[in-house]
């Protein structure tokens, strides 16, 4: 004879008066990926960290390699909702995710730099609800 106990508790609500995507992040996904490149260069090569500042219209990716005394900062210009905030992404992954969108601008969704960004063309296609997801990589500031 076995029994088995089963609970599966799911949660859903709104924290501090925020929802899930609080912070919106629109700009143009090829100069995003252009600028990813040639800042990507410069990082690790074991994480691959990239860190995005998000300010009030303007991004400025950052990267750096304290092994080989390297770094790398551009900055462009968005449109951002929401407080400043920095987070950090493995820059190929970042990259694949945004080559993978067809739309010419892309729009950022962000909760805060321990949750997943959720990535979306900023028009849609027809017939289509493409979403992309990507979990933030740990920032040492």
């Amino acid at each position: 004879i076995a029994i088995f106990v089963v609970t599966l508790i799911i949660g859903c609500g709104v924290l501090n008066g925020q929802t899930a995507s609080s912070h919106l992040l629109t700009i143009d996904r090829i100069t995003l990926v252009n600028a990813l490149r040639r800042v990507a260069i410069f990082s690790p090569a074991s994480s691959g960290l990239v860190k995005l500042r998000i300010q009030q219209n303007q991004l400025s990716i950052f990267s750096q390699d304290k092994d080989f005394s390297v770094s790398a900062k551009e900055s462009m210009t968005c449109q951002y909702e929401g407080v400043p905030m920095s987070i950090g992404f493995k820059s190929s992954f970042l990259i694949d995710i945004l080559n993978s969108i067809p739309s010419q601008e892309i729009t950022i969704k962000l909760a805060d730099p321990a949750r997943a960004g959720v990535f979306v063309p900023t028009v849609q296609e027809e017939n289509e609800n493409l979403l992309m997801l990507l979990m933030p990589m740990v920032l040492n500031d």
